[in-house]
């Protein structure tokens, strides 16, 4: 399967298409108003919408992701074979709390530097407490946890308030340094949970995205090396695999993959968008990335979405729905490649 991406943008200046194929639509485009004015408006936003391609596989997702009520992006790697799924891969998204993965990286790294240990205890103080997911704001101020407990917290039941502890012990400019020497300049950590509008480092970003933004491109790569063993070591790469396998999380990306002898380590994202729409509605934020390894066959995989429509909190949300469709999709292709 040869690379192919699954998006294609007018953005101004630039077509990100074949003008042999797309001219004719271009025309159109152009000569009508109302059609300009939305288009001029999404490449303001970033987004572009999914096109049909020519690879079986990539044109499936992208015709799922076409019928999303929301902006959604997916990536996807076999790490067998290097195919690829490209759909709206390099869109920004916030990342919710799949930005705690690169917080878990910086972690590794420290440990291997010298400057952390696993074993090194950090005190549970009351301002580190915040709400939303985790045990740790229950708990008794004075408790003494040590980094790998919050890491497994972090990551397994993403937990905000074990995330600001990290956060804290790492410092947030530390996180964006070692994803640019990755080459994963799209992903970057803006600040702790709970504190919006109160950046760490780029206020005008964190306004729109939050807690961090990515594109699933880069978090797929960032996927990849974890899985590679190529996140700060083969050894800290191990750790953070096994890490990720114990996520408690698995409405999205591992929702319909049933198969016997797969394993899937997962980190998923769930917000609301930090700013109302003109309705005057906030709308939602979801995102999973995830490595999957089989007899056979290990891929990355991530989809993010925002201005999701459906803003129910529960399992049955559209995002998780339409993005287990599009993982189960891509585990079929992927596995059955690897039978062959």
């Amino acid at each position: 399967m040869r690379r192919v991406s699954g998006e294609y943008a007018l953005l101004p200046g630039r077509l990100q298409a074949d003008p042999s194929v797309y001219i004719d639509v271009v025309r159109r485009w152009l000569l009508t108003p109302f059609l300009l004015t939305a288009m001029l408006g999404a490449a303001r936003a970033g987004y572009s919408p999914a096109t049909q391609m020519t690879d079986p596989l990539t044109a499936d997702v992208a015709a799922i992701v076409q019928g999303f009520r929301g902006q959604m992006g997916v990536a996807a790697i076999d790490l067998r074979t290097g195919a690829t799924v490209d759909v709206n891969a390099g869109v920004r998204f916030p990342t919710a709390s799949t930005i705690k993965t690169a917080v878990m990286v910086e972690a590794w790294q420290q440990v291997a530097d010298g400057r952390l240990t696993m074993d090194t205890a950090v005190p549970l103080e009351a301002g580190h407490k915040v709400g939303g997911a985790g045990v740790l704001r229950h708990l008794h101020d004075g408790l003494s946890v040590t980094v790998a407990d919050l890491v497994q917290l972090m990551i397994g039941l993403s937990d905000n308030t074990a995330t600001n502890m990290l956060i804290e012990k790492v410092g947030t400019a530390r996180v964006n340094a070692s994803l640019e020497r990755y080459g994963l300049r799209e992903i970057k950590l803006f600040r702790p949970t709970f504190r919006d509008g109160r950046a760490d480092v780029l206020p005008e970003l964190e306004r729109d995205y939050g807690l961090g933004m990515t594109t699933p491109r880069d978090m797929a790569r960032l996927m990849a090396l974890i899985a590679e063993g190529k996140a700060v070591n083969r050894a800290a790469s191990d750790e953070m695999l096994a890490t990720l396998r114990r996520q408690q999380d698995r409405a999205m990306i591992p929702r319909d993959i049933t198969a016997d002898g797969v394993q899937i380590g997962n980190k998923t994202g769930t917000d609301e968008e930090k700013q109302a729409g003109p309705d005057g509605r906030k709308r939602h934020v979801r995102g999973d990335a995830a490595i999957v390894t089989g007899p056979n066959f290990t891929y990355v995989v991530a989809i993010h979405a925002r201005q999701i429509e459906d803003t129910r909190w529960g399992i049955d949300n559209d995002a998780l729905v339409t993005g287990a469709r599009i993982s189960k999709r891509i585990f079929d292709a992927f596995s059955r490649g690897a039978e062959r």
